[in-house]
């Protein structure tokens, strides 16, 4: 935090700010100064970067280049390459900037929301949690989310849904990557107590840009189920997920991220299992946002007398870091 602050970042409006360049992640790159503490400014707002310091620039493409940032036309940006020579790349084609050696801290982003609602007629109450973390290297991408709904009702029992979930990417050339992920989850209104599950598998990056991702990906997961006064099942499946977010280069600060993934029953008995994740956030002052989520829940064939899917949407109100 002690260090010179040696890096130069030159607005559309003209400004010119000596800082030091923390982060560009889902066009917002994060900066700190001496006077202003860390903040981030918005991709679009920028005209060109330099810093004499070494860089790893990851493009549209999934090329990734390391070097320092020389000035350059607005709009662009120009990296002379630790291997010699120098290259000149669009603003609008660059998807992630990190320093190399930056602190483990600074390539970590997150957030934790909450919402809250009651009904007077039957006295029911709806709490709704939320919270994520993120760590981005060049190579790696390592991600923790947490979600919980608690429904109280004075004339019922209460109902919980709880979702922990822990994913690991590791990128490799033209935007292909390896990827794992384990999850605990309790639906009660699914009368399930207990599911743990454990995959792996590839995926690409089909688009990448300042605005748009779409990933795909597919592998094999194994998973232990115990519903309520059924004994308890474990089975073999195939996965097939998809990510779609969106974000804006420009001035307003919102994102939509959308992640489905689909399971395919090998062993036990025939099923397909559907998980729905949505969120729209929108940032309102400095790192406080609201957010509005929704989730879906499928199970193609449950026990006897169960539910056979689950659904919600929540508005929360939360702080990033």
């Amino acid at each position: 935090m002690a260090a010179d602050k040696v890096d130069v970042v030159t607005l559309r409006n003209g400004d010119r700010i000596t800082c030091d360049i923390k982060k560009l992640d889902r066009s917002v790159l994060t900066i700190s100064t001496d006077p202003l503490g860390t903040v981030t400014v918005h991709w679009g707002d920028i005209a060109t970067l330099a810093s004499p310091r070494q860089f790893d620039l990851q493009l549209a493409s999934g090329e990734h280049y390391l070097g320092a940032l020389t000035a350059a036309a607005p709009g662009q940006i120009d990296i002379a390459l630790d291997t010699g020579g120098s290259l000149s790349f669009s603003m609008r084609d660059i998807v992630r900037l990190a320093p190399i050696g930056a602190s483990m801290w600074s390539r970590m982003d997150g957030g934790i929301d909450a919402g809250f609602s009651f009904t007077q007629a039957d006295l029911e109450t709806h709490w709704t949690l939320n919270g994520s973390a993120t760590y981005r290297s060049p190579r790696y991408l390592l991600s923790a989310n947490l979600s919980s709904q608690v429904t109280i009702r004075e004339d019922a029992d209460s109902v919980k849904r709880n979702s922990l979930s822990l994913n690991g990417n590791r990128s490799f050339g033209n935007r292909w990557y390896t990827t794992g992920w384990t999850q605990l989850q309790q639906n009660q209104e699914l009368s399930l107590d207990l599911r743990a599950l454990g995959g792996g598998g590839i995926g690409r990056d089909v688009s990448h840009t300042d605005h748009r991702l779409f990933s795909l990906y597919a592998g094999l997961a194994y998973t232990h189920e115990q519903f309520s006064g059924e004994p308890s099942e474990q089975s073999a499946e195939a996965a097939l997920g998809t990510q779609l977010d969106f974000f804006t280069p420009g001035h307003e600060d919102f994102q939509i991220t959308n992640s489905v993934i689909s399971y395919y029953a090998l062993t036990g008995r025939s099923r397909f299992r559907l998980e729905l994740q949505s969120t729209y956030r929108h940032e309102f002052y400095k790192d406080f946002y609201w957010s509005l989520n929704g989730f879906e829940s499928l199970d193609s064939s449950p026990p006897q007398d169960t539910k056979s899917n689950d659904f919600g949407v929540s508005i929360t109100l939360g702080w990033k870091f």
